[in-house]
């Protein structure tokens, strides 16, 4: 049986390369993921956000790539995956990290929090007004 903390990592690299068929395998059938004040529920519904998230930000942003997610270990059961991505439109670049809170029960990912960082979206916020992607 693997191990946590491998699930972890491995949950953080699926979704850096965008293999949504291993992050899904991850997920229970009854995983919950909280985004601000939205409720995901099952694999399919998370996994299908990740999926539009992706396709929707190489839409609007002239370069969107992910770097090298990291797991750090809470307890045996709750880990904090740190995720970094490097956003690049009209020649300006930033570089957007975020968190997520996961929970792993019986070698599966039960639920997922995105861990709200108030200055980081305002920062976020910030280039997408500087690129005209948000209107001011």
């Amino acid at each position: 049986m693997t191990d946590n903390f491998t699930i972890a990592k491995k949950f953080g690299q699926s979704l850096d390369k965008d293999d949504f068929e291993t992050t899904a395998k991850l997920l229970s059938h009854s995983c919950i993921y909280k985004i601000g004040k939205k409720t995901l529920r099952g694999p399919t519904e998370i996994v299908s956000s990740y999926e539009q998230n992706m396709i929707e930000g190489r839409q609007k942003l002239d370069s969107l790539e992910w770097g090298k997610s990291r797991a750090t270990k809470i307890n045996e059961k709750e880990y904090i995956i740190h995720f970094t991505d490097y956003l690049t439109h009209k020649s300006l670049t930033y570089t957007h990290k975020c968190q997520q809170k996961l929970k792993i029960e019986k070698g599966l990912v039960t639920h997922i929090v995105h861990v709200d960082d108030e200055e980081e979206q305002n920062r976020l916020n910030d280039f997408y007004r500087k690129v005209g992607i948000l209107k001011k």
